[in-house]
């Protein structure tokens, strides 16, 4: 990939596809945008910023990317690479990538706290839109004009995002949204419920007043984001490391009837990546000793391939049948799959939904 010569981090958010079927990655200093050519990838622009960004790159409604990195800024770039704005707004959190509303509006967790808001034009207000002493440090979903978050006092709040300032319309009092730990990884939704994995070894599927519908025990920690099918069964990694061992990992499947575990599968490794599900029920992720394992929704392995580098993040299906995931040597891997787009229905990967993911080929 363009820019692979550059010194790297380890890669732990995705590549992004926008709706002229740009590819987008954050490499280094700079979003890259990139197409594959002949079995090769042809770099079309890149943007550099001062910082690194450790988020994905974010595609609204308006075709915008928007990257958060080190320099403390927001940047906001139109789909040719020529900026459109940059904003303060402080050191990016490690965890939370922005998002962007259906008012071009794009929503900022703060490294000092709460939540921040930048409007279509680069403008913030001096205070913050939703005060928090918490961090938000999660990647949030959308819906319905209001946004779950998942915070570091273990809520899940549910901010509504009207108006010039934010209020949490969940009340933390009653327990609403209330898991036992800690959330950092990336929200689901399907169904009208929130799916939340968090620190305390549970999962939880929460309704939208708040109300937990039903949680599971998985022993270990889940530090990939988990991801639903059409039928409504969640898929999650889970790690496990004790003392004097090496670390193992599972992907585990969640029926979505019962809430229960249908079926477990040993990677070997611990499991931090979050999964992809592609258009022929494929699921694709990685482990932390560099191996990218593809599973059909029963469990059994299609293939794995070895790319020499642990991978953590987040899995990406291109338009030209390759799934895409980044390594801890700071670049991106494209893989040859079955899979022509994500699968129809469900929260099929990280920011499941077209509006908050820039990825071709849903609905």
């Amino acid at each position: 990939m363009p820019g692979q010569d550059l010194d790297l981090q380890a890669q732990r958010g995705c590549l992004a596809i926008d709706g002229n079927r740009q590819m987008l990655a954050c490499l280094g200093k700079r979003l890259v945008a990139f197409t594959e050519h002949e079995e090769d990838c042809r770099e079309l622009w890149d943007y550099p910023a001062r910082g690194h960004t450790p988020g994905a790159p974010i595609v609204g409604r308006d075709g915008n990317i928007r990257i958060h990195s080190g320099d403390g800024m927001l940047h906001c770039v139109k789909p040719d690479g020529e900026q459109a704005f940059a904003a303060k707004v402080g050191q990016p959190l490690g965890w939370a990538s922005p998002l962007v509303d259906n008012d071009e509006h794009t929503l900022v967790s703060a490294y000092t706290g709460g939540l921040l808001k930048i409007d279509n034009k680069g403008a913030r207000s001096n205070q913050a839109f939703f005060r928090s002493r918490q961090k938000l440090d999660s990647t949030g979903v959308i819906h319905h004009g209001t946004l779950y978050i998942g915070g570091e006092d273990a809520f899940v709040y549910a901010i509504r995002l009207a108006g010039s300032r934010g209020r949490n319309e969940w009340n933390q009092d009653k327990n609403h949204g209330k898991t036992e730990w800690f959330i950092n990884t990336a929200i689901a939704y399907h169904n009208e419920l929130f799916i939340v994995a968090g620190r305390d070894e549970f999962l939880y599927a929460f309704d939208d007043k708040g109300q937990q519908i039903w949680r599971l025990h998985l022993r270990g920690q889940m530090l990939g984001s988990p991801v639903v099918d059409a039928d409504g069964n969640v898929y999650v990694g889970v790690s496990l490391e004790k003392r004097g061992e090496e670390s193992r990992g599972t992907m585990v499947c969640v029926k979505g009837t019962s809430h229960a575990v249908s079926w477990e599968y040993d990677a070997g490794a611990a499991i931090e990546s979050t999964p992809v599900i592609g258009d022929d029920d494929t699921l694709y992720f990685g482990d932390n000793d560099g191996v990218i394992h593809a599973l059909d929704l029963d469990g059994q392995v299609k293939w794995t391939q070895n790319v020499g580098s642990p991978v953590r993040s987040a899995g990406t299906i291109t338009p030209t049948q390759r799934v895409v995931f980044g390594t801890d040597q700071g670049v991106f891997v494209a893989l040859a799959t079955g899979s022509s787009g994500l699968a129809k229905g469900g929260w099929p990967k990280f920011l499941g939904t077209l509006e908050q993911s820039g990825t071709t080929g849903r609905r």
